[in-house]
């Protein structure tokens, strides 16, 4: 796993929307850090979210890896905007087990029209120190497409 620069307060609205979201309580999604173009996130694996007790399900680590793509997309909007996803595409490498899950997310593009971020998902396998590379396996990568949006024009619709 590559090291990122993460800045705890980065765009701190993003944050806030992101653990807003049921969906995220849901899956028990944690924001660990934005920066400029970059994310990541976190998701512990527990039997809910798998298929056997131990494999989490390919459509959640999507999941995953939507979240971290199109939040380091967002890192990068112009104030007063955000950016939903239109596509994903995501290629599940190896089984996805261990004790938690964390995403890297990096704007590849940003524009008001079309932004792109790409995701990279680690599977850790003990509890440790986040972002120790002997205990990470690369599980998926993804490419999100996203539109842009302005937050006003969202509110009223």
């Amino acid at each position: 796993m590559q090291a990122i620069d993460l800045i705890d307060d980065h765009r701190p609205e993003i944050r806030l929307a992101i653990e807003r979201m049921p969906a995220t309580r849901l899956l028990a999604l944690k924001v660990l850090g934005l920066g400029e173009g970059v994310s990541l996130l976190e998701m512990a694996i527990r039997p809910e979210i798998t298929f056997d007790g131990r494999n989490v399900q390919g459509g959640i680590v999507g999941t995953l890896a939507d979240y971290a793509a199109v939040s380091a997309a967002n890192t990068v909007m112009p104030a007063g905007w955000a950016a939903s996803t239109t596509g994903i595409e995501v290629h599940n490498l190896e089984p996805a087990c261990g004790v938690r899950l964390l995403a890297v997310g990096r704007s590849i593009r940003s524009g008001r029209g079309l932004s792109l971020g790409e995701a990279r998902v680690y599977a850790q396998a003990e509890d440790g120190p986040v972002g120790d590379p002997t205990t990470h396996r690369l599980v998926a990568v993804a490419m999100a497409t996203c539109r842009g949006f302005a937050l006003e024009q969202r509110s009223r619709s």
